[in-house]
């Protein structure tokens, strides 16, 4: 295949291994009508492209698979944060998920930090968050019925977060995430730019996902403000979780 200036722009799409790179390149052909694309035909269907993607990542091992589905689920509810704080800025899950999927990461790769008290902590801290977010939204405070959705979609964003740290259910927890965020109004209502949304996911997200990298650039809805800042302050974070999950892969080959 002929490497278009597009992809020249996206060198972590160049390195993944050829089985993932084929059906990315693959599935970007296709037009589905989730994302309500003209062209689409009905021979594609978006769920059949999301599965088939994480079955790919299932062909690494068990702990790398999870991390990768847990690493996926981060950048997610990081681009997902700014619209559960804009509808329910007092909330108290957001950024102790965020901490969570962040220590969590930690204590599966750092020998040091894989104690049977900090995995009763953790378990514990996901207890407390889970029941936190499956409390009820009062449809009153949050106004008409499309205030509701993208309220109910992008927590169920962090629900589903929590729930991508059980091996078991990591993968229809990821899914869920993407069904919420591509198809729902997690990360923006409406139709319009769907496409966008899941071509980033696709050609950034994916490969960052894989390598447990920040992609290049954040999704960001137009009604954020400061969204430079945004920007700046959110793949800073990956990059360094990411230089520190490196560090603890290198000290661990070294012993």
């Amino acid at each position: 295949m002929v490497q278009s200036s597009a992809d020249k722009k996206l060198p972590l799409l160049n390195k993944i291994p050829e089985p993932l790179k084929t059906l990315i390149n693959k599935i970007r052909e296709e037009h589905y009508p989730e994302l309500y694309e003209p062209e689409a035909d009905g021979t594609a269907c978006l769920d059949d492209a999301l599965n088939d993607i994480l079955d790919v990542f299932q062909n690494s091992g068990k702990t790398l698979c999870h991390l990768r589905y847990v690493w996926l689920a981060l950048i997610l509810a990081l681009v997902v944060e700014p619209t559960v704080k804009s509808y329910q800025p007092q909330n108290n899950f957001t950024q102790s998920t965020l901490e969570l999927l962040e220590r969590w990461i930690f204590s599966q790769i750092d020998s040091d930090l894989s104690s049977k008290k900090l995995q009763i902590e953790l378990q514990q801290e996901i207890d407390n968050l889970e029941a936190i977010v499956a409390e009820p939204i009062d449809p009153v405070q949050t106004g008409d019925i499309a205030n509701l959705q993208i309220i109910s979609e992008s927590r169920d964003v962090f629900k589903n977060a929590i729930r991508v740290l059980d091996r078991e259910q990591a993968k229809d927890a990821t899914l869920e995430i993407l069904q919420d965020c591509l198809e729902g109004y997690a990360i923006f209502p409406g139709s319009s730019g769907r496409r966008d949304l899941f071509d980033w996911w696709l050609l950034e997200v994916v490969p960052a996902s894989w390598y447990l990298l920040s992609p290049r650039a954040l999704y960001v809805g137009e009604w954020l403000e400061n969204q430079e800042e945004f920007q700046l302050e959110r793949i800073k974070k990956l990059q360094e979780i990411s230089s520190q999950v490196r560090s603890i892969f290198t000290k661990n080959a070294s012993t």
